[in-house]
């Protein structure tokens, strides 16, 4: 497997810096120097955490239970794979804040 560098986990952070607020993806995190693999979070009524992985021609990012739902050659590809997944958008707007009593 390959691993993040620290140039990597920089990229990841301006990325991720730069959506708005509102966004479904609202966070990141890893462990250690040079993590084999990075959790892209989402909010809205479901905390979500989705593994992403680096591969030979990129990025891959994967479900709870391992099944890969994106894949893109730059980060900022991965970006825009995230946003074009089926329902997440949706799930987003119909699950904010109030909509079923959680923040």
């Amino acid at each position: 497997m390959n691993r993040f560098s620290q140039q990597d986990l920089d990229d990841i952070d301006k990325l991720w810096r730069s959506v708005p607020a509102d966004h479904v993806w609202t966070g990141w995190s890893a462990s250690g120097a040079e993590p084999d693999e990075v959790w892209l979070y989402r909010t809205r009524a479901h905390w979500r955490k989705f593994p992403l992985r680096k591969n030979e021609t990129g990025y891959a990012l994967f479900d709870e239970r391992d099944q890969k739902v994106a894949e893109a050659v730059t980060l900022q590809d991965l970006l825009h794979a995230v946003e074009s997944i089926p329902g997440l958008t949706e799930a987003s707007e119909n699950n904010g804040p109030g909509s079923n009593g959680n923040p």
